[in-house]
Formats: structure tokens, C-alpha cells, sequence
């Protein structure tokens, strides 16, 4: 101020009396600028400070629950050790992998990958369907590593009693299921469905009536451990991989080398995996076809451990196809050596 004064005593400085208000209200104008942007961050760093410190809910861990309920989702764990000291204990002794002798599976690597962000309290609600429910120990693992999820099941041995020519289930096979103390209630909740889940009229029937409901959460998780029949996997993935939300899985257990199911892993898995990287190019030395045009365009990925993969759906919206187009094609298993070998 003394500067300024000076300056106007001395006659020189009509031009900074005109700016000098400028300047002062530009200066003033900045400094309450970054005054409020200061507070902001402040608030900001606030309320990230407060999340960071609001409780984080844990998430499970499919072993330790699987190993309560006795599924043999993991039962190979224990088994193995035994297994390996004297082979003749062996389920499978003539198996020259060691860890495909013990009876059961390794299967918790792929749920925790895959299933553990929903195992929280506070996870996000889906909608869950387990193919066979058998004496329903597995169902019994999901439903404790799934606590959020509104979870189905299908059996097809608690059909009423009577020839299977009749779509029914002989008494003298018994009812599996039954032996389960959650059955009645299950039952009752309208989430275990009795019937052939590779018929696609009972699977339509069920997801129109049962499952595709208004207040339903989203289908993303659907687990195949049936009959471990090669035409029945198939009829599940042409089925529910259509259905299944985005960013849901389709599980196929007991991909092995037994009679039942080997045609899955030799037959079906290979055209899937080489539709995944399809182009539709036709170059003079390659003519790129592809397997199976109704479900190759839903599959982001295929990511598979020891006799179990996952199907991954990728961002194209859920579909209602038609029954043509929901089930098997004629030539899916016969075709395969063509489509993946050619001549095209």
C-alpha cells in the first residue's frame, strides 16, 4: 500500500489505479477458489477414510464348508493320502495319474475362483441351480457358501414311483433325495423340482414357472452334477447357457474318462473350445466353421482344472430360445471329427 501511494504522489501511476481493483478482486476470487476446493478434498478424503473403515463382511471357504456337509466335491483330499500309502484302497487304482485314484474331487479351487464373491453376507443376490441333487450334500454346501443366493435344485429320483417308461422312478431305486432331513421343506419352498433334467419340457417348465419369476434375482450360476451321462451334460449346456445372465457361469462336474461321460470331454468340450476363438474367416487354406452357431455367440471363455470346467457367459443379454434352438443338435456328437478336423 505504501508502493501504491507513493507511486500516486508521484503523478506516475494513473494506469495501476485503474487495474489495481481488478487485480485485488482476481486475487480474492482465487483464494476463495482454492478455499473451496481445499474443503472438497477435505470432505472427499473424509468419506474415504470412512468407507475404508466401515466393516468389511468375509467371504467362505467352499473346503471348509464342503468337507462338513460330506460331498465328495472334495472328499479326495482325504482320501488321497491313504490312496497313494496302499493302492489297493484305491477307487480307481488302475489310474496311472495318482490323484485321479481316490474317490471324489478337487473341485474347491474352481468355486472359490469362481463363486467366492458371492459366499459374503452382504453379497449380491443371484439366482443358483444345482443339476442332481442326489442325498443333496453338495446343495446342502451351496447353500452355506451361498448364503445371498435364491437356490434351486433338480433330482430326477424323487419322481412318484413307477416305470420309467411312464416318466416315472422304479421304487426299487429308491428315493435319494429323501434322505435328506432339508427334503420336505425343500420340497415345500418350491426349490427342489422333481423330474428329468435333461427333457426339455420339464427344464421349460420349471424355469417359466419356478425360476423366471418377476421378484426372481438373476440366473448366473447353473452346476451340472447329474447322471455324469454324456447326452444329458450336453442338454444342459445347450439348455441354461443361453439363459444364464451376463457375466454368469454354466459348471460341468465329472468331465472324466469313464464309459458315461467321456464323449463330453472328447466329443463336446473340443467344438466348444474351438468355436470360442471362431473368426468366420475363410482364407484359401483355412474355411473357419463353426460347431455350435446357437451357443457361440453367448461364451466369453471356457476355463477348466481336473474334471470340471466352467462355461463363462459374455455380455450378450439372457435369451429365451426357441425349443429348436434350446436343445442338443442332432449332429453335435456325430459331427464332431468334421467340424473340428474337417474337410470343411
Amino acid at each position: 500500500m505504501v508502493a501504491v501511494a507513493t507511486r500516486l504522489k508521484n503523478g506516475k501511476s494513473n494506469k495501476w489505479l485503474k487495474i489495481a481493483p481488478a487485480f485485488v478482486f482476481l486475487t480474492i476470487g482465487y483464494l476463495a477458489f482454492s478455499l473451496q476446493e481445499a474443503i472438497k478434498e477435505e470432505e472427499t478424503l473424509n468419506i474415504a477414510v470412512k468407507c475404508s473403515n466401515d466393516p468389511i463382511l468375509p467371504q467362505r471357504n467352499f473346503k471348509e464348508i464342503a468337507e462338513k456337509t460330506g460331498t465328495d466335491k472334495v472328499a479326495a483330499y482325504k482320501r488321497l493320502p491313504g490312496c497313494l500309502k496302499d493302492r489297493e484302497t484305491c477307487t480307481r487304482k488302475e489310474c496311472e495319474r495318482e490323484k485321479c485314484r481316490p474317490w471324489g474331487h478337487f473341485y474347491d479351487t474352481i468355486y472359490d475362483r469362481w463363486l467366492k464373491k458371492y459366499s459374503s453376507d452382504d453379497a449380491e443376490e443371484i439366482q443358483f441351480l444345482e443339476i442332481g441333487y442326489y442325498n443333496g450334500f453338495g446343495f446342502d454346501a451351496y447353500s452355506a457358501f451361498l448364503p445371498r443366493a435364491e437356490k434351486h435344485s433338480m433330482e430326477i429320483s424323487c419322481l412318484p414311483p413307477g416305470p420309467r417308461s411312464e416318466g416315472k422312478w422304479p421304487e426299487n431305486w429308491g428315493n435319494f433325495a429323501m434322505k435328506n432331513p432339508r427334503y420336505e421343506s425343500l420340497r415345500e419352498a418350491r426349490r427342489l423340482h422333481c423330474g428329468d433334467a435333461s427333457e426339455y419340457d420339464f427344464l421349460q417348465k420349471i424355469w417359466t414357472e419356478e425360476m423366471k419369476r418377476p421378484d426372481s434375482p438373476p440366473l448366473k450360476v447353473v452346476v451340472d452334477d447329474g447322471a455324469h451321462v454324456s447326452t444329458q451334460m450336453a442338454a444342459s449346456l445347450f439348455f441354461w447357457l443361453p439363459r444364464i445372465e451376463p457375466g454368469g457361469i454354466l459348471v460341468m462336474e465329472d468331465i472324466q474318462p469313464i464309459s458315461d461321460s467321456n464323449q463330453f470331454r472328447t466329443h463336446i468340450l473340443p467344438q466348444v473350445v474351438k468355436d470360442l476363438h471362431w473368426c468366420g474367416n475363410e482364407l484359401k487354406e483355412i474355411k473357419d466353421t463353426r460347431c455350435f452357431p446357437t451357443i457361440q455367440p453367448l461364451l466369453m471363455s471356457v476355463h477348466c482344472e481336473m474334471h470340471i470346467c466352467v462355461f463363462e457367459r459374455n455380455d450378450v443379454p439372457a435369451l429365451e430360445p426357441s425349443k429348436e434352438d434350446s436343445v442338443t443338435p442332432p449332429d453335435a456328437f456325430t459331427n464332431a471329427q468334421k467340424c473340428l478336423f474337417g474337410p470343411h
